[in-house]
């Protein structure tokens, strides 16, 4: 998808393979908190409001089972299965029963966060038998050099009537600071869409509290290489979300690469880092915060369809991070839907809430290959190219170039660091490689030609 040479190598990567339980799931539990004891519906379960705390999530199932599949829920810790006690690492967790005619109690304690509040689980607890398959919530491999900070993994989710015949589309789903890449396969919201629209979705590991800087980009970039390795994926329909600190890292990849998303979705993400705050530790200069700081790199977003969402009361990151990311697609006239939410803070429920639409969007959104304008700010030497319209700067710093093609004449609208521009075929929509017209007031001393 990014590397042809990367994608060639994984081009035998199997789909990954785990053990799931096949059968029905327990729609009613009981939750043990310091305030006593409730019994909640599974639909309900994300709805309730809790302060931090730990919680148990107590359920029962009557007759003989083979298995029973305990989701991945955040600030999950230990699972007790008929009085036997495991530590499970994160993802779903599979426990093989004994024949046993009689009930099986299950029992799950959760460490809810001031960020959840809320006892979040990817699904039900199911009972039945235990199979192999390639689908649901499971790791995918692939090489990395980046093994020593958690890279080299991602989580895959494929939906279990996914058609795997034909190319189809991805959401990648960018963590939050201090989540991980299993933090939203704890959002039933965000799997039941999966299954609803079948959406495969790429849960990438952003390597730590990493501001998406250049380490992490490229490994979120790597994942996608290993699943469109493993599935059919349509180029065009790749899509990117992510929540508070992966709200701006989904931002600022998509705006990296802007021909590689057909739709951005950001939840409450900064848009210009503040460097008086602990953010210095991270992003120790100006200019490596104006690497990755969104708002700097704007005017890519022409082709991409930006949902913001963002609560006003939000203490974490202020309402105006959205607010200014609004203004500068507004003024530009670039697709944007800006949902800014009353009296909501910065909290997984406003994700929740919102998130299976974002699912849908991707379902139905698809970015053009060649369009006939081309606006891209380069902020970072290693990104010279989009939509086969490749830049070559004068001299070191950002380089900024603004290109169309109107009835085969090509115009040169802006160009800034620019002394060359070199067109792969097919390039703003014009057929092969055709002569080139040229506006000649203006172009100026910048020169064009294919590749």
């Amino acid at each position: 998808m990014h590397s042809a040479v990367f994608a060639l190598a994984l081009a035998a990567l199997p789909l990954p393979t785990r053990a799931h339980v096949q059968g029905p799931g327990l729609a009613t539990y009981t939750v043990l908190t310091s305030q006593g004891s409730e019994t909640v519906a599974f639909a309900a379960l994300s709805r309730m409001v809790l302060t931090p705390q730990t919680v148990q999530l107590v359920g029962e199932f009557s007759g003989d089972r083979t298995g029973i599949e305990v989701p991945h829920c955040a600030g999950r810790k230990r699972v007790t299965v008929d009085g036997v006690v495991y530590t499970p690492p994160p993802g779903p967790f599979v426990v093989r029963l004994p024949a046993k005619d009689t009930s099986h109690h299950v029992s799950v304690e959760i460490e809810v966060s001031s960020y959840e509040r809320r006892v979040a689980c990817g699904d039900m607890i199911r009972s039945g038998p235990v199979v192999d398959g390639h689908t649901g919530a499971m790791v995918l491999d692939f090489t990395s050099p980046e093994t020593a900070r958690g890279g080299g993994h991602a989580v895959l989710y494929v939906p279990a009537a996914h058609d795997a015949t034909k190319p189809g589309p991805l959401l990648v789903g960018v963590h939050p600071w201090n989540g991980t890449m299993w933090t939203y396969a704890a959002y039933a919201e965000l799997l039941a869409a999966a299954e609803q629209y079948d959406v495969p979705l790429l849960l990438p590991s952003g390597l730590g509290n990493s501001l998406y800087t250049a380490d992490a980009e490229r490994e979120v970039l790597r994942a996608m290489d290993a699943a469109e390795a493993a599935l059919l994926v349509d180029r065009q329909r790749v899509s990117i979300w992510g929540a508070s600190m992966g709200g701006q890292g989904a931002m600022t990849i998509a705006l990296h690469h802007p021909d590689t998303f057909a739709v951005v979705g950001s939840f409450f993400g900064d848009a210009r880092f503040d460097l008086s705050t602990y953010i210095r530790s991270i992003l120790p200069t100006p200019e490596a915060a104006h690497r990755v700081n969104p708002l700097d790199a704007i005017d890519n977003a022409r082709h991409q369809a930006t949902w913001l969402i963002h609560g006003d009361a939000d203490q974490t990151s202020n309402v105006r991070e959205s607010d200014q990311l609004d203004q500068a697609l507004v003024a530009r006239g670039y697709a944007v839907h800006y949902d800014r939410v009353p009296g909501r803070g910065h909290e997984g429920r406003l994700v929740a809430e919102h998130v299976a639409t974002l699912v849908e969007r991707a379902h139905v959104m698809t970015a053009p290959r060649r369009p006939a304008r081309v606006t891209f700010r380069s902020v970072r030497a290693e990104d010279v190219e989009a939509y086969g319209v490749h830049l070559v700067r004068s001299a070191p710093g950002d380089a900024f170039v603004d290109v169309e093609a109107i009835q085969g004449t090509l115009v040169l609208r802006a160009a800034t660091n620019v002394r060359e521009i070199v067109l792969a075929e097919g390039a703003l929509g014009l057929p092969g490689k055709p002569p080139l017209s040229l506006d000649a007031k203006s172009w100026g001393a910048v020169t064009v030609r294919w590749e």
